[in-house]
Parts: structure tokens; C-alpha cells; sequence
């Protein structure tokens, strides 16, 4: 579940990510110096330099966080247009419910290679599960 950093935490990260992250997994960011100390407190960490183009190396990338951005902000584009301070973490969850809640398809391109594309889930799948955690909640 994606939640929303104070922004003291942009200079500092450290604190924030002991709390949001396991340490016993492997941490996977850009070249953002203050990324480095914070990455010292998990298992293993890893940064790719997007200055350089380099975008993966290995198992090493951070392309769901930019997807999920990318979606983030396409939401507020095309949706919300405005996303008030008050009710964003409102915006960030439905964005987190769709996220969620979509379908891996396996699509070839146009030069012959296969790809999963993701498409979203059928609405009415989406209300189902929606409503199987409702029970007990006022609606």
C-alpha cells in the first residue's frame, strides 16, 4: 500500500523507510545520494543511474515505482485535474485499488516479441472484491 511521506522525509528517508520496508529485502533506487545511507539499513541495495541510461541491470530496476507514478499521475491529468492536500490520500488508494487490480495479459508486438501487458480489471470484478471486505463496515 502505497501512503504519503512528510516532506521532511525527501531530505531524509531513512527514518520513513524502517518503517514503510522489511530489511531483509533488497532496496532498489535511483542515484539520489540520500538513498545510499538509507539503503546501508536493508539486506542488500542497488541503484541504477538513469543520468548514465541505465534503467535495469540484472534483477536490479525500479520500473514498477515508476509505473505506478506514471499511473499516479495520469490519474490527476485525466480524472481527479485537481487533488487536494486534504483528501489525498483518498486519490492515492483508489489509484492503489486499480493498481491492484489488474489482469496480466500476454501480448505479442509489433516486432514479433512477447510482452505482459497489464489491463485493468473488469469493473464488475473490481466491485466484487470490493464488496467481499465490506462485511462489518459501514459503506
Amino acid at each position: 500500500m502505497a501512503s504519503i511521506a512528510p516532506t521532511a522525509i525527501v531530505q531524509n528517508p531513512t527514518l520513513y523507510l524502517a518503517k514503510a520496508y522489511e530489511m531483509d529485502c533488497t532496496n532498489v533506487t535511483d542515484q539520489r545520494h540520500s538513498y545510499r545511507k538509507a539503503g546501508k539499513m536493508f539486506a542488500a541495495h542497488d541503484w541504477l543511474n538513469h543520468s548514465q541510461k541505465e534503467y535495469a541491470r540484472g534483477e536490479a530496476h525500479n520500473t514498477k515505482a515508476e509505473s505506478f507514478n506514471a499511473n499516479l499521475e495520469r490519474a490527476k491529468l485525466g480524472v481527479f485535474h485537481y487533488m487536494s492536500k486534504k483528501h489525498l490520500a483518498r486519490y492515492l488508494h483508489e489509484v492503489c485499488f486499480r493498481w491492484n487490480h489488474r489482469i496480466a495479459e500476454l501480448k505479442m508486438n509489433k516486432k514479433g516479441i512477447w510482452k505482459i501487458v497489464m489491463k485493468p480489471m473488469p469493473v464488475i470484478d473490481m466491485l466484487m472484491s470490493m464488496l467481499s471486505h465490506a462485511p462489518g463496515c459501514q459503506l
